[in-house]
């Protein structure tokens, strides 16, 4: 199976996220993270993989494809518009022992035509992916056809967030920033970010050491990845959970399972779990 970008290709000031997935796979993945990862995706598919259709929809690293062919996925395939990403993802699947049964490929989730190249999956993941497509809901709309009845759909979207100084249009607008900008100003911009984040951690009484340390816990992802991705990830969209869940199930057809939402008023990533009847 082969993709095509060329008329839905990322828009020029998107975020480099492969580049940033292939800094994570360098520094920071090892056996320990595998396992939390795996467990992560585990519990919120809330189901065996075994035996099952995966399909990973922005695959960035392809952390989590692994996990579902570790996991005993009878077929994955992993997408991702960034060709960096791609390049991320088959290494893994290369220290893998390159397995048939799983496959690496660049597309767009935009791209109307792809859902009908794609296998009906059990299972379609897609964490953190959608709301930087620049047309959020086109692509869940498209990712959720790609499910097979009775299969579960897996995402994970940014909270909408009003009423603060740095609200979530706010933050929009501090991200295009960061990417319009040169890389001197970038590496200022992360700076001040990280500097903001130690801030925060000396407010709420953490150690920030420990609290570097123990990040991995959060789907065995790294602290400064994590912190570029966030400060620089645009196109940047979000939702509240009403948004999500009402579009899923009167656009898509969905049934709701579960929502686990992030932190009251937080900015982060409330996680939905529908499934198709």
């Amino acid at each position: 199976m082969s993709g095509s970008t060329s008329r839905f290709a990322r828009p020029k000031d998107a975020f480099e996220f492969g580049r940033n997935w292939q800094r994570y796979l360098d520094r920071y993945l090892d056996s320990e993270r595998k396992e939390i990862a795996a467990e992560s995706l585990r519990a919120l598919v809330g189901e065996p993989l075994e035996g099952k259709v995966f399909v990973d929809i922005g695959a960035g690293s392809g952390l989590f494809s692994l996990c579902a062919h570790d996991l005993g996925a009878s077929r994955v395939v992993s997408i991702d518009v960034d060709p960096e990403a791609v390049v991320a993802a088959e290494r893994l699947r290369a220290a893998a022992g390159s397995p048939e049964q799983w496959e690496v490929f660049e597309a767009s989730i935009l791209d109307p035509q792809l859902p009908e190249r794609l296998p009906r999956a059990d299972i379609v993941y897609s964490w953190g992916v959608l709301h930087h497509t620049g047309d959020m809901f086109a692509a869940i709309r498209n990712a959720a056809g790609v499910v097979a009845p009775g299969g579960v759909f897996c995402i994970a979207i940014y909270n909408r967030v009003t009423g603060r100084l740095l609200d979530s249009r706010r933050w929009r607008s501090v991200k295009r920033f960061y990417n319009r900008s040169p890389s001197a100003i970038r590496r200022v911009l992360e700076a001040l970010y990280f500097t903001y984040w130690l801030a925060h951690q000396i407010r709420a009484r953490r150690n920030p050491v420990s609290a570097a340390a123990e990040y991995k816990a959060s789907r065995g992802m790294g602290l400064l990845t994590d912190l570029v991705d966030w400060l620089g990830g645009y196109p940047y969209e979000f939702a509240s959970v009403d948004e999500i869940v009402y579009f899923c199930r009167d656009e898509c057809g969905l049934d709701l399972v579960r929502v686990i939402p992030t932190t009251p008023g937080g900015l982060g990533n409330n996680e939905f779990v529908f499934r198709r009847p």
